[in-house]
């Protein structure tokens, strides 16, 4: 942490791990000593040690389950954000509006509890440790407490601790201790300026929006997270403390490192976001390391 109490993204724990591997190439290379292979390291033999008693099974931590619209198809994304030990269970619910150009009568559609509580009654039998719901802009589309109405219902419907994307969007903010954010999303503009006014009804300060201004999550989802870091760095201004990425159709676990080490800032994007809410209704405290200051150090 910087001394005003910042996220420091060019230090940490990203610097530390850096520093220590090469102190130990160095010791080996005066002492004469073979170059180590990864198991070498105290931490990588705990988990293969781990690894060992779970017998194998991926979700010995926990699953995740992870609540979609039916035209979501980035689902590989979100395994790219999880410590060992965690796995994902997809389900998927049917919307009317889905062949529809992306717009806030569409997304709102997408908001209809009913089709929501099904798929999360089918993701009750694989009882995951926690569920989030992973449509952004249905979560966001009816203003501050649209969110939570969507998460208390599946609570009480499959007595699982659950959240959406919005909100998750807002603790994250809230606990890296920014107040002025710069906002960028895949929708129209239309679309992305409701998220700016759920977040500024959150009280916090919107320094910019972009908007990229695609109208199908078949798009979204099938252009390169180099896209993403284009439109991070366009939005991005000296005020903005923090930029947010929104949509869970993005891809950006390739460049959320590269792009907070440019901007020098923390970034908060929705798949990234998603799985570390998650980790966190579900009990699970391990850092994930190289996808961005969020889930390494909080």
């Amino acid at each position: 942490m910087k001394a005003d109490g910042k996220p420091d993204i060019r230090g940490g724990r990203h610097a530390s791990a850096r520093e220590t591997a090469a102190s130990f190439d160095r010791l080996r290379a005066g002492s004469g000593i073979a170059a180590p292979t990864e198991l070498d390291l105290p931490e990588a033999q705990t988990t293969a040690s781990a690894r060992t008693l779970s017998g194998g099974v991926p979700g010995w931590r926990t699953r995740l389950g992870l609540l979609s619209p039916d035209d979501g198809i980035n689902d590989d994304e979100f395994w790219l954000y999880l410590p060992d030990g965690v796995s994902l269970i997809f389900t998927r619910y049917r919307t009317a509006t889905r062949f529809d150009p992306i717009s806030p009568d569409m997304v709102d559609r997408y908001a209809d509890l009913e089709p929501i509580l099904d798929a999360a009654e089918t993701l009750r039998i694989t009882r995951p440790g926690a569920i989030v719901f992973l449509c952004n802009s249905c979560s966001f589309v009816h203003g501050v407490g649209g969110d939570v109405k969507i998460s208390a219902a599946i609570r009480r419907a499959v007595d699982i601790p659950a959240t959406t994307i919005s909100t998750a969007q807002v603790q994250a903010l809230r606990t890296l201790g920014v107040q002025r954010v710069a906002v960028a999303g895949p929708y129209p503009s239309d679309v992305t300026q409701l998220l700016v006014d759920f977040l500024e009804g959150h009280g916090f300060e919107v320094t910019g929006s972009q908007s990229a201004g695609m109208e199908t999550e078949w798009q979204i989802g099938n252009s390169a997270p180099s896209v993403w870091y284009d439109l991070a760095r366009a939005v991005d201004s000296p005020r903005a403390e923090c930029v947010l990425l929104a949509c869970s159709g993005i891809r950006t676990a390739a460049i959320i490192e590269p792009l907070e080490t440019d901007l020098g800032k923390p970034v908060v994007s929705a798949p990234a976001v998603s799985i570390w809410a998650a980790l966190r209704l579900a009990g699970v405290k391990a850092p994930v390391f190289g996808r961005g200051v969020l889930l390494a150090e909080y």
